[in-house]
């Protein structure tokens, strides 16, 4: 009799409602709870394509879909006795399985599902904020395996993404105090055995109130993905918050889109009722890009300079300002504004465009700032 080994819960409420498994030579299955038989839970067992099912991880196709098209034309039942650590033994089904009256109803996505409670249970237990990213990409395919740049550059545009989306939600007031924008969150728990998921802690404790101010960024995170199946709507909330969040979020989803994956995330702080979960799949993600891509100055910000003027070279249109901060360096875009008579060591007001053209492993921002406009102070 053929048996299979539950290797992960993909959905669960009051138990484990769908798992993935193996048999004993690598053949991939996928089990969905039906109604019990004599108080033991009985399961719809069915093989399935590596593919098929990392697609329905990443919530790119709904559970009856993946159910409808077997891998071979048979399905099985199974009952547990002894609970999932032991291997269950398949009793192959004669009838068809579309007139069985076990399939679910269309549109189960995984991504649409209630959130996993189990960011909500370690951010009681770290007593701090914690945020949950998973990813499906297609390594992961058949085996449990993640390109290094494509973790490593997942963690580094969310974390960037979080700097900004929490500088736009402040903006205006000042910092919670200890915070370092450039370092907001660690990395708590790598990637999970079953599955891509990584946790990360916000660096800093909350308040004596429990409260941390990294969940205003998040909140802001929360805005660019709520409307994420409807590419206007996105739009308009990115326009919103024109400038580096925007900009961040549009980068964010080209490399989904270079690297063939969704992204799912969940988070909470220590006294959420409940997670906040958003999702995007790797077909939202290409959608998006293509929608998008003709859309320029998203990710523009506009910056106000003051200070004292240092120097300019005529030919290639750089400039430099001496700011309480310390020096900026700039340029004049061709067609922009002179700086001919301006004088050396005379205090001005810049107004300016600032992109940022790329960012390194370590999160350092390669930034380029060009003049507008300019009056004298």
């Amino acid at each position: 009799m053929k048996t299979i080994r539950h290797t992960g819960t993909l959905f669960y409420y009051d138990g484990p409602q769908v798992f993935e498994a193996r048999d004993g030579i690598g053949g991939h299955y996928i089990a969905v709870a039906v109604e019990p038989i004599d108080s033991h839970e009985q399961y719809l067992v069915s093989g399935v394509a590596p593919e098929r099912l990392r697609q329905f991880r990443s919530g790119t196709l709904d559970l009856r879909s993946l159910l409808a098209e077997p891998v071979e034309d048979e399905w099985y039942l199974a009952t547990t006795a002894g609970g999932l650590k032991e291997p269950l033994a398949l009793v192959r089904q004669n009838t068809s399985l579309r007139e069985s009256g076990f399939l679910p109803d269309d549109g189960f996505v995984l991504h649409d599902r209630v959130a996993d409670e189990s960011v909500l249970k370690e951010a009681r237990e770290r007593r701090n904020l914690v945020l949950e990213i998973a990813t499906e990409p297609p390594e992961a395919t058949t085996d449990h395996r993640i390109r290094v740049n494509t973790l490593v550059g997942l963690l580094h545009y969310v974390q960037v993404m979080v700097r900004h989306a929490y500088r736009t939600a402040i903006k205006g007031r000042a910092p919670q105090p200890g915070q370092r924008e450039n370092h907001m969150m660690d990395v708590v728990v790598p990637a999970t055995a079953g599955s891509f998921k990584v946790v990360l802690e916000a660096a800093q404790l909350p308040d004596m109130f429990g409260y941390n101010d990294v969940a205003l960024g998040l909140q802001k995170i929360d805005m660019l993905f709520e409307n994420i199946g409807n590419p206007d709507d996105t739009l308009e909330t990115l326009k919103e918050n024109r400038g580096h969040l925007a900009g961040i979020y549009l980068k964010l989803m080209r490399f989904l889109v270079d690297h063939q994956t969704g992204l799912h995330y969940s988070w909470a702080e220590p006294t959420s009722i409940r997670p906040s979960s958003h999702a995007v799949t790797e077909a939202e993600t290409r959608i998006l890009v293509d929608a998008l891509s003709s859309i320029t100055h998203l990710g523009i910000e506009t910056i106000t300079l003051e200070g004292r003027f240092e120097r300019f070279n005529r030919r290639s249109g750089s400039w430099g300002l001496l700011t309480n901060e310390g020096r900026v360096s700039g340029k004049v875009k061709k067609g922009g504004p002179s700086l001919d008579g301006l004088q050396v060591d005379g205090r001005y007001r810049f107004y300016c465009e600032e992109e940022i053209e790329e960012i390194d492993i370590t999160g350092r921002e390669s930034r380029k700032i060009y003049l507008n406009t300019h009056e004298p102070l």
